[in-house]
């Protein structure tokens, strides 16, 4: 959060922003989904699906500039631990 310092406010980071960015388009993916399981007219449903499909597109777009900065940086996944967890959820689906 910025604060105020000699009578002036402190600017928000890009990597602040941009995270800020990305927790928002999450929060907006997941109250979108939530009015898609609870429509009960179809075209607005549809209607629904469609905006979530942008956010996930945007989420997406803001994920990849944060990762080509440095600012959100992940592991590469084990082959072991895909086909672990690709087991358990396909048990679990069954």
């Amino acid at each position: 959060m910025p604060s105020k310092m000699n009578g002036e406010a402190d600017q928000f980071s890009e990597q602040n922003v941009l995270q800020i960015a990305l927790n928002e388009t999450k929060l907006m993916a997941n109250g979108i989904n939530t009015c898609i399981l609870e429509a009960s007219d179809d075209q607005l449903r549809r209607d629904y699906m469609t905006v979530l499909g942008d956010v996930y597109c945007q989420q997406k777009q803001i994920y990849d500039i944060m990762e080509q900065k440095g600012y959100y940086q992940t592991q590469q996944a084990k082959p072991e631990a895909v086909n672990q967890a690709k087991s358990k959820f396909m048990s679990q689906s069954n």
